[in-house]
């Protein structure tokens, strides 16, 4: 069983006490957060689990809960996601150096344990071509000896984030201005051991040199990387294009604190 932690909410940065009393009374209850009233029991024990999942833009008070689960001898993958927004739609991410001084120590710490994120990729008239270039230059040439592969994808509507499409003019329909700014990632990455990894896009990966077809949850590379036998299918609960394997999300939406104006989560605008 794979455990995501979480695609709804951040639960390194926010969860980290509730998550370590969970994790020593072995079991967590997670409410379906389309019928608050059906309730799930989830065992949290290392004979039941193979692989956390941790989704975050912040690790750096998480350190014990990773001890714990080493311990315990769990694994676990961290998607970390680094895009250096401004406050302005990213109120409380914090420091875009102190984040990627954390994330090089997490690699440091727990080697091919932590993967990159560049993710949403908004366009709009504040974040175009140039700007995302040069953002997404500066963080890599700071971590790129720190991970396998860097996740990116563009941004979507939902209902939550309309205000903000409207408030930021942000593209939703020209998908080949976004496929400009994939072939500048990819001549950012190439030369280097960073794959790209589209997640749920529609891309023609011939165009690219370093854009490999894979998925946030990879059995195959979680099977090779971290020495596990995940024999899970797809799961049908996800996107379209979606190609990660099944997992249990144990998070909620509207926990997050962090604030991001474009969040399909939480309720931000």
């Amino acid at each position: 069983m794979i455990i995501s932690a979480s695609r709804r909410c951040d639960i390194p940065k926010y969860g980290k006490k509730w998550l370590l009393e969970n994790l020593i009374q072995e079991y967590v209850n997670v409410t379906n957060p389309f019928n608050r009233n059906q309730i799930k029991k989830v065992s949290l024990k290392s004979e039941d689990v193979d692989l956390f999942v941790f989704w975050t833009k912040d690790c750096s008070d998480f350190t014990d809960v990773l001890d714990y689960l080493k311990s315990k001898n769990i694994k676990f993958l961290i998607q970390y996601t680094i895009n250096g927004y401004p406050p302005e739609i990213e109120p409380h991410t914090g420091n875009t150096e102190k984040i990627i001084n954390n994330f090089n120590d997490i690699n440091l710490r727990y080697p091919g344990s932590v993967l990159w994120r560049y993710d949403p990729v908004i366009l709009a008239d504040s974040f175009d071509l140039k700007y995302h270039t040069k953002k997404f230059s500066y963080i890599f040439q700071n971590i790129k000896h720190s991970t396998a592969r860097c996740y990116t994808s563009f941004f979507d509507e939902y209902r939550k984030n309309k205000k903000f499409i409207a408030a930021y003019n942000v593209n939703i329909n020209d998908f080949s201005k976004y496929e400009e700014i994939l072939t500048e990632f990819d001549n950012i990455v190439d030369g280097s051991d960073v794959k790209l990894v589209v997640c749920s896009e529609p891309v023609n990966y011939i165009s690219y040199k370093n854009v490999i077809k894979g998925a946030c949850i990879d059995k195959d590379y979680i099977n090779e990387v971290l020495a596990l036998n995940i024999q899970g299918k797809r799961d049908s609960g996800q996107r379209k294009f979606c190609s990660c394997v099944k997992s249990i999300d144990i998070g909620d939406y509207n926990q997050c604190r962090t604030g991001c104006k474009y969040c399909y989560a939480c309720n931000n605008n």
